[in-house]
């Protein structure tokens, strides 16, 4: 399995025979499943952010992507490149903490369910109406902008989304560990509905 396919498989969990990105996906259930937790847990030895900022940050994010990727898919920008950071993201597969601040729209205000349900239900209605497969996303040679990473192709953008995500769960998981706090995982449903950052 190609590593575009893996980083989609892990996003989704269910991937039709013919590559349809199908059913709730699994990142936005573990992102709703962390909505019960205690938001407010926060270790300083980590991140400036608490749980529940970390927790926003990640479903702003994620409207942000998939904006991304209908950019992406429009066609627009092929001629446009990735940057070095864009290259070291593909070539390394993961993001370095405490390296690059966070870009001002995905900022988290409080990290509050007042804040973070309104995300949640506007990307669980967003989900339900995406209908992408592996090979149009594969194949589709538009690009959109990242501020630092500069232009990605749509698949490109899973691969990022899929760093990203697991890249914030482990630190919301370290935020737990230092505080003193349970790692258990929270139990996945399907729910319908940076500098130490």
């Amino acid at each position: 399995m190609d590593r575009i396919s893996r980083a989609a498989y892990r996003l989704w969990g269910t991937i039709g025979d013919h590559g349809e990105l199908q059913g709730f996906p699994t990142f936005a259930a573990e992102l709703a499943s962390r909505c019960e937790g205690d938001l407010s847990v926060r270790s300083t030895r980590v991140s400036k952010w608490s749980t529940g900022q970390q927790l926003e940050h990640m479903y702003l994010s994620s409207h942000y992507v998939l904006d991304r990727i209908e950019e992406a898919l429009t066609g627009a920008n092929q001629a446009n490149h990735m940057g070095i950071y864009g290259v070291g993201l593909m070539v390394g597969g993961f993001i370095p903490r405490y390296v690059f601040p966070t870009i001002p729209p995905l900022v988290p205000k409080s990290g509050s369910l007042s804040h973070i349900e309104p995300l949640r239900e506007t990307l669980a209605t967003r989900l339900e109406k995406i209908a992408w497969d592996l090979d149009l996303l594969k194949s589709s040679a538009g690009k959109s902008l990242h501020p630092r990473m500069k232009y990605l192709t749509a698949s490109q953008w899973i691969f990022f989304a899929d760093i990203h995500h697991r890249h914030h769960l482990a630190i919301m998981k370290d935020i737990q560990s230092a505080a003193g706090r349970s790692t258990v995982a929270v139990p996945v449903r399907n729910f319908a509905g940076s500098r130490k950052e």
